[in-house]
């Protein structure tokens, strides 16, 4: 019967106050289209509708960031315990009967109330993106780089991970919320946390680094110096034509171009630290290689920084969000 029905998955993550969304439409186990959109909430709701309406065989996917998720090396509870990791509050999920992935239930149900009204089947952890591109290489580590936050795991033997750690950049609001609808109550009260379904095996999480940014403003001094310059006029201001003065105007780019290298240098910091904390409390051997997977522009010269900083052989590549979401969904169907 499978044979015969379109089966649609739509993947989506929210940046700022745009959804990104991915659809793929597959019948006879092959994908006959692919399109992706940027939706406003609404525009979301409507569309997922729309692909209910087109084949009740829909499947909506997207992924969760907060803080409160890692890996380890096993799914016994014993190796939780070792590690001190108090597992009553948590998801578990035990992948290939080797590792696992959790996520604070708290959390989670939160972010499960939250995308509710998109018909959501499945939330994967951020550590599973980079868990379905590792290539078995021992003693390597996987970064992912993103608008808002830096994410890491380190596989020693190339399989099972053994550490972990997401940090957020400072530079993204306090105020940003996922959802803009006024009528969201984040009250939990009314949800039940799920029973964990322990399993058995995992590897060690670090805990979140503060990264130091007192040095950030003299870091970006020559990225600002420009804009500095635009300023240099304004007691002449009054014989500046309009387009002069709207060239003393930092331009929009300009301030992104800020904003990215900051991120720069506290993802920096960041992987450093994880390198640092791994070598100090889990390593047997050095790490031979940086697997790099960014979601965002970066900077020329940032792959260069993060190899001279680490000594380590840097394989930087594009990840696409929306792909591996869409390709999580499907392998829960054997797709």
């Amino acid at each position: 019967m499978k044979l015969f029905m379109k089966e649609i998955f739509v993947a989506f993550y929210k940046d700022e106050n745009t959804f990104h969304t991915q659809k793929l439409v597959i019948k006879n186990d092959k994908i006959i289209h692919k399109e992706e959109f940027e939706f406003t909430q609404e525009e979301l709701m409507n569309f997922i509708n729309d692909c209910f309406m087109e084949s009740t065989q829909t499947y909506v996917s997207t992924f969760i960031d907060t803080f409160n998720q890692g890996c380890v090396d096993s799914c016994s509870k014993t190796r939780y315990k070792e590690l001190g990791i108090n597992i009553d509050n948590l998801k578990i999920l035990c992948l290939e009967d080797k590792y696992s992935i959790f996520v604070g239930l708290y959390e989670l149900n939160l972010f499960q109330k939250e995308v509710e009204r998109f018909r959501v089947d499945y939330i994967f952890s951020v550590f599973l993106l980079l868990d379905i591109h590792k290539t078995k290489q021992p003693n390597s580590i996987y970064v992912l780089f993103t608008s808002t936050f830096v994410a890491a795991v380190i596989y020693t033997d190339g399989i099972r991970p053994t550490y972990s750690n997401i940090y957020q950049f400072s530079t993204v609001s306090d105020d940003d919320e996922y959802m803009e609808d006024e009528d969201f109550d984040s009250d939990m009260s009314d949800i039940e946390f799920d029973e964990v379904d322990i399993l058995d095996d995992i590897g060690d999480i670090g805990d979140i680094e503060e990264v130091d940014t007192q040095d950030l403003d003299s870091d970006i001094d020559e990225q600002a110096e420009a804009n500095l310059e635009k300023l240099d006029n304004l007691d002449n201001i009054e014989e500046l034509d309009d387009d002069q003065i709207a060239n003393l105007q930092p331009e929009d780019d300009d301030i992104d171009d800020i904003a990215n290298v900051k991120a720069e240098i506290e993802a920096l910091d960041f992987i450093k630290n994880c390198i640092k904390e791994y070598y100090d409390d889990y390593a047997d051997d050095f790490l031979q290689e940086c697997n790099f997977f960014y979601t965002t522009k970066i900077s020329k010269n940032f792959i260069k920084d993060i190899e001279s900083e680490t000594a380590l052989d840097i394989k930087a590549d594009d990840l696409d969000i929306l792909d591996t979401i869409n390709q999580l969904a499907m392998k829960e169907h054997n797709v």
